[in-house]
């Protein structure tokens, strides 16, 4: 009898089999011994291989893998042919029981794992797919739609080197554990949760909002959407305003120079500043004077959304590349498990965590410049590591730096500063206050002077030092000068990669203490292995783009965001709400019929809205044919939306989609539609708008109902 291992992916099946051989025996692919060195030399040629055979085995052993999802929750219309028209779709609809499916194209893996499975040869099943939420509900899925009873065990890895696979494989526990199942639970109701207020929202929202485009909304990135056009918006309806503040320069008994400013109050023009200078002395009192040492820390240790803000901020890589290279520095060996939330490791890591850092300081002599402390709290928090510790280096360094992509090294280098900077002392900072007094008025000024670099070597950050003198409380000071300082309020700044990522964490709250950082991070916008999945989702589907290093939204995320009305999606602390209820069902401290019964109350409640909503965008319909639909031959008529006036076929109702909107910016007129429908071709015409703001000129010619301009030569 053997025991059959299932993996996410193949590379780790292989890494498995690989660095396992100790404890699992050899195995061979293609008579050849499946090694370290070998696999690391060989791997994409190993995967190709693995890939078309589904398995690999020895005398105790198959390991398979399910390469991602290979079976997924029906679609509407799996269940009924006729909810292909969501017209048809019984809103709100909900399947009872859900049923799933394999998803096209993975047949031959899903039946190969399937025949293993429930075959008479295996007598146990280990669960060693991802250790997250998504991971077990993968392998519940195949597990489920094979029908099979055969015990499980749950495999819980960090890394995949020879040691962390021997210390898992030593632990493995029973998979009906409570802790196991309830993680199970939450990834089957996060699941379920997304279909319903995904793709059976999507649905219903496209019918009562839209003749033409799918409106996609989501339960999370709807209020990701929603954040960034209220931003966008603030940007467009602000007006700035000018003020002035008050400089001024003193000079000490020393001859010491240094400046202060008054802003305590906003002066509205020149003259009014100017009349508060001339009545001011030349000479100046401290009223008070502060100096005091400040230690600042490394930041902690990296999860996903912490590593994605870096990467961003510092290299402009985006959220979603940065996950992609840390999931395959992960299959490869060389990190732990990215898709964490945990900034900490536990007591029972300390020991690797030490070997670690001898080990990297092959690549970075710093990581043994100081001892590590296994009892450092900022390192060193089992309280705070929940499923999994935090992203740092394995023992298992490459063997040749160059071997990784770009964005592996980059992203590689980052983990390993940062994990020698929180084994540094911190920075030492010197800070003075001074506040030099004037005729009542309160100067301030500010100083900061660099004692210790600290951790900051790590970085080779530019040394502060712009201190101010030293004075005394009581001192006069001569005044050299006073001059009107010009403010100019400035619009909030549009978010970046980096920004949005903070704002999913926290639900828009400014969070500067660790510990409140921690007890938020069950409560913020979708979590740490999912926030680049669903800025890449939103940049997909065209409802924004990024200028620069800033987000924008679309005209077409703007609109939707505008006439969707279910307010609860549209908001950030409402979806973080959603998302504790998700970590309840982890934790067992909410069933999942519970939060599914939530998640229902709130489809319907959106179902609802959307029938008030519902927008008969023909009831201002011109009697007059504008012509007849090139596509169903029915009539065409001009129509007023929301959005200004259009031309759509009457035919709609019965699904005809042809509709001639606005053109590059431009509405075309009734006289322009009609010879475009009888000739299929109009004359030149003015006025069509370039992205970088610029106009053009041309025809239109119709085409099997599509428009395309043509240009004069």
């Amino acid at each position: 009898m053997k025991k059959l291992i299932i993996t996410e992916k193949p590379r780790v099946a292989l890494k498995i089999a690989a660095n396992g051989r100790k404890f699992l025996g050899d195995f061979f692919l293609n008579n050849i011994l499946l090694t370290k060195d070998y696999l690391e030399k060989n791997e994409k040629l190993l995967s190709k291989i693995i890939k078309k055979i589904g398995y690999i085995e020895n005398q105790n052993y198959i390991i398979s893998f399910a390469e991602g999802h290979l079976i997924t929750l029906n679609s509407a219309k799996d269940y009924n042919p006729n909810y292909k028209n969501w017209r048809n779709i019984p809103f709100p609809y909900i399947p009872n029981p859900f049923q799933t499916k394999i998803i096209s194209g993975k047949e031959f893996l899903y039946n190969t794992i399937k025949k293993i499975m429930n075959s008479d040869n295996i007598s146990e099943i280990i669960n060693a797919c991802d250790g997250d939420r998504e991971g077990s509900y993968i392998f519940h899925l195949i597990y489920n739609h094979a029908k099979c009873k055969k015990p499980v065990k749950r495999l819980w890895v960090e890394s995949h080197t020879e040691e962390s696979l021997l210390k898992a494989f030593k632990n493995m526990e029973d998979a009906t554990l409570p802790k196991y199942i309830n993680l199970r639970k939450a990834g089957c109701c996060r699941s379920k949760s997304d279909w319903i207020m995904g793709a059976l929202l999507t649905a219903k929202a496209t019918i009562e909002l839209s003749q033409k485009d799918i409106i996609t909304v989501g339960r999370v990135q709807t209020a990701v959407l929603a954040e960034i056009v209220r931003v966008e918006l603030l940007n467009r309806n602000f007006k700035s305003k000018k003020f002035y503040h008050i400089v001024a320069k003193f000079k000490t008994e020393k001859n010491e120079i240094y400046e202060g400013i008054y802003n305590e109050e906003d002066y509205e023009s020149l003259d009014e500043v100017n009349n508060v200078i001339k009545l001011l002395k030349k000479e100046g009192q401290i009223i008070n004077y502060d100096v005091k040492k400040e230690n600042q820390y490394s930041p902690p240790l990296h999860d996903q959304t912490s590593l994605a803000v870096e990467m961003s901020k510092s290299l402009n890589i985006s959220p979603d590349e940065t996950l992609k290279a840390s999931q395959s520095l992960y299959e490869k060996g060389y990190v732990t498990y990215p898709r964490t939330a945990s900034r900490y490791i536990t007591q029972s890591d300390v020991n690797d965590f030490e070997k670690m850092l001898h080990s990297i300081s092959n690549i970075n002599s710093l990581a043994l410049t100081y001892k590590f402390n296994k009892n450092n709290e900022r390192i060193v928090n089992d309280s705070k590591v929940e499923s999994h510790i935090a992203i740092i280096p394995t023992v298992e360094i490459p063997g040749i730096i160059s071997k990784l992509n770009n964005y592996e090294k980059l992203i590689y280098t980052a983990i390993i500063k940062r994990t020698i900077a929180v084994n540094f002392p911190p920075s030492v900072d010197e800070k003075q206050i001074i506040v030099t007094n004037v005729a009542g008025l309160n100067f301030k000024s500010t100083g900061i002077k660099e004692l210790k670099r600290g951790w900051r070597e790590i970085y080779n950050i530019k040394e502060k030092n712009n201190s101010i003198p030293k004075v005394n409380k009581g001192d006069i000071v001569q005044v050299l000068s006073f001059e009107p300082k010009e403010v100019i309020t400035q619009p909030p700044k549009r978010y970046t990669e980096a920004t949005i990522l903070k704002f999913m964490e926290s639900c828009g709250k400014k969070i500067k203490n660790e510990e409140m950082r921690e007890l938020m991070k069950n409560k913020g916008i979708g979590t740490s292995a999912t926030r680049a999945e669903i800025l890449n989702k939103l940049k997909k589907i065209e409802y924004i783009e990024l200028k620069g290093k800033s987000i924008y939204p679309t005209d077409k995320g703007i609109n939707i965001i505008k006439i969707f009305p279910v307010d609860e999606l549209k908001n950030a602390e409402f979806t973080g709400e959603m998302e504790q209820w998700l970590y309840q069902v982890e934790k067992g401290e909410l069933s999942e019929k519970e939060y599914m019964n939530k998640i229902i109350e709130l489809y319907k409640l959106s179902c609802n809205k959307l029938n008030n909503k519902k927008q008969n965008i023909f009831k201002n319909e011109v009697n007059e044919n504008i012509g007849i639909c090139p596509l169903c031959k029915s009539p065409i008529k001009k129509c007023k939306g929301k959005y200004g006036i259009f031309y759509s076929c009457t035919g709609y109702r019965n699904g005809c989609k042809f509709t001639i909107r606005t053109i590059a910016g431009k509405t075309l007129s009734e006289f322009q539609v009609k010879m475009l429908l009888e000739k299929g071709q109009t004359k030149e015409i003015k006025g069509f708008k370039k992205k970088n703001g610029g106009t053009f000129s041309a025809k239109l010619k119709l085409e099997k109902g599509k428009i395309r301009f043509i240009f004069e030569k």
